[in-house]
């Protein structure tokens, strides 16, 4: 009985620790993510994580066919979580996007316990409240796209590099290298934006001699870069013929695609000034609701419902909708729209957080004594923290405000929400002591949440009901007027003026998460078979629904007798064959992602017909109404099949060109 009643006692203090805010915040995370979960995926990866499942080989080099022929654009570490939860639960949008959900909810928990110890409790729910909210956020967090994973992943490695200061064990430098090795592995040199910033704050911050902290740095550098290229490097040694074609390339080299395609291609507009570009991508590329009203400048839009790059033969790889110009703004083009919605119009706000937590980091000590620089931050864990939250932040508004791929991708920002939220949190936190304080500092508190929130206003006009804007405002307003009654009669210790500042930040965080929640992943079409225009949903092959196309084609094959090949359908691009190799007919891209990697030559095709691998053919453009294609990579192998094979789309029930079939030898 006694056993018992410390039990229920010792379950009573866990209840009671709990975070009331905190868990409201989950709640509200897991609502956003998990009610979205499975209507959406990218195709290109889900069809890669069902090929992976075919096989050992495949999925150790992420393989996007079941044949093995060509690898994803990408480091398979994120599909191989994918594969795992497709393995129990079978290949689908729901099974691929779980992950993602998962470790979405999981990372305000873990952002707020590490903010917590440095800068309490109050600043920890900030942070975890905005890492909610963030709209690019609730959007890869309920997507497959490998951001999710990535961001999560260095969130960890922030805290092992956190804990290795404070503690001064190795062990937490190992795991520290593991988890940047392992966000490497999911996608590849974007994991070291936060390196500066994490090796900063640990040479810093560790209370180690100066020749121990040398050498333990070096080593953890060393085994960071270890781990990130093992992957890599055992596929250079693998022969080419014993592997995939590295997918998106044309030299089929790893270091190819981790320095150029996933390196200066997206990053490069460091060596030289970059046009403004449509937007085209993945998932979460824009998060604008259809029938968003235009609004002059910085924001310009097509009709809504307009599909598209992601758009192949009726069936969208990415979500389609708004397809915006993006100026070339460079950092300045995260203030204003479209990507200042992507981070939920906070971006501003982090930037004055940032000068407030700046602030707090410069003592009067390290005023007096600059040299004594080392010794005032071992002395305290907040000012170290500040160092690599600011510096992370610092370094991935430069990276991703000045890099190309942003303009085209404007979800990249998602590697701007864990250190935002980490900063706002801080300083909010920081704000928040010098109001109890009463000084003449104090009026920042008020000033800042009713500018904030008439910022975000004005910037969401036609994106967010008017509604919600009102109640925003109104709310701001009411809390705002209490916070400076209390400052104007000295009662900003009361209950009161608790109860206004955390109205003031609800007030603060509103619009972005009715934005994201309504506008951040429920834009039409977004899905195979649904509708892209005002003009009712795309034809397919038959003049169908494009979501039967895989239908029709397989139910034809299988009517001839001719399943069972290592193909039954070949492609150009991933886009077209992804559809047929999720619903489980083997299918092969021979021009990869895009549909210009040299993978086949015209003999080295022929030698792959000849082994009985390749019997039907979709050629491109002739499946969803995207038009005649222009001249290609793939043009001589299209050419040999349209001359030599047999051109069966009558007795298929498609238009003439699109299907073709091998003639018997």
């Amino acid at each position: 009985m006694r056993s018992l009643t410390a039990r229920l006692a010792a379950a009573r203090r866990s209840v009671q620790a709990v975070d009331v805010w905190l868990a409201l915040a989950v709640v509200v995370g897991v609502w956003a993510r998990f009610s979205r979960v499975g209507e959406f995926d990218n195709q290109y990866y889900t069809a890669t994580v069902a090929s992976m499942l075919h096989s050992p080989h495949n999925f150790l080099f992420g393989s996007f066919d079941p044949g093995g022929a060509v690898m994803v654009d990408k480091p398979p570490g994120a599909f191989w979580v994918h594969a795992v939860f497709a393995r129990f639960f079978g290949v689908s949008a729901w099974s691929v996007n779980l992950p993602q959900a998962i470790v979405g909810i999981l990372a305000p928990i873990v952002l707020y316990v590490v903010i917590k110890r440095g800068f309490g409790r109050i600043a920890a729910v900030a942070a975890a409240a905005v890492l909610v909210v963030a709209p690019v956020s609730i959007v890869i967090d309920s997507r497959n796209e490998p951001d999710g994973l990535l961001s999560f992943a260095l969130l960890l490695a922030a805290v092992c590099i956190i804990r290795a200061a404070q503690t001064g064990k190795r062990r937490w430098l190992l795991a520290f290298s593991l988890f940047v090795g392992l966000a490497f592995n999911i996608k590849m040199l974007v994991a070291f934006v936060p390196l500066p910033a994490f090796l900063l704050y640990y040479l810093l911050s560790a209370r180690v001699p100066g020749r121990t902290l040398a050498i333990r740095t070096t080593v953890t550098i060393a085994v960071l870069l270890a781990i990130s290229f093992s992957w890599a490097t055992f596929v250079a040694l693998t022969p080419a013929d014993s592997r995939p074609y590295i997918g998106s390339t044309r030299d089929n080299s790893i270091w190819t695609l981790i320095f150029e395609y996933n390196g200066l291609n997206r990053f490069g507009a460091f060596i030289g000034a970059r046009p403004a570009q449509p937007q085209q991508g993945a998932a979460g590329d824009l998060l604008l609701p259809p029938g968003a009203q235009q609004t002059p400048g910085p924001l310009q839009r097509v009709p809504p419902y307009q599909a598209t790059g992601n758009q192949a033969n009726g069936t969208p790889l990415g979500p389609p909708g708004i397809n915006p110009d993006v100026a070339d703004r460079g950092v300045l083009g995260l203030f204003v729209n479209p990507l200042a919605a992507q981070l939920g119009w906070l971006f501003p706000m982090a930037i004055l957080m940032l000068v407030v937590a700046i602030t707090a980091l410069l003592s009067e000590r390290l005023y007096r004594g600059p040299l004594e620089l080392l010794r005032v931050f071992r002395g305290s864990s907040a000012r170290g923290q500040t160092v690599l939250w600011v510096g992370w932040l610092v370094t991935a508004a430069v990276v991703f405000g000045v890099a190309n791929a942003t303009t085209t991708h404007p979800y990249y920002l998602v590697g701007m929400a864990t250190p935002m939220a980490a900063v706002i949190g801080i300083g909010f936190g920081a704000v928040w002591q010098t109001f109890r304080r009463g000084s003449l500092l104090s009026w920042v508190a008020p000033a800042a949440l009713l500018g904030g929130v008439v910022y975000q206003a004005l910037l969401s006009q036609g994106l967010v009901g008017d509604l919600i804007v009102a109640v925003a405002l109104v709310t701001a307003l009411l809390a705002c007027t209490v916070l400076a009654s209390a400052l104007w009669r000295r009662l900003a210790e009361t209950s009161l003026a608790g109860v206004g500042m955390a109205i003031g930040g609800v007030a603060l965080l509103a619009i972005p998460l009715v934005f994201g929640l309504h506008f951040g992943g429920r834009i039409a079409g977004a899905g195979p078979g649904a509708s892209i225009g005002p003009q009712g949903p795309p034809q397919g092959l038959a003049g169908g629904p494009a979501g039967q196309r895989e239908l029709v084609i397989e139910a034809f094959i299988l009517q001839q007798g001719d399943a069972g090949a290592r193909y039954d359908l070949g492609t150009v691009s991933a886009r077209e064959a992804a559809p047929f190799i999720i619903a489980g007919f083997p299918a092969v891209a021979i021009g990869g992602f895009s549909g210009s990697d040299p993978i086949f030559t015209v003999a080295s095709f022929k030698a792959m017909v000849a082994r009985g691998d390749l019997r039907y053919f979709l050629m491109p453009g002739e499946a969803g109404g995207t038009g005649p294609p222009g001249r290609t990579q793939q043009d001589p192998i299209l050419s040999y099949i349209r001359t030599t094979w047999q051109d069966v789309s009558y007795e298929a029930g498609l238009r003439q060109g699109s299907l073709f079939r091998r003639q018997s030898p």
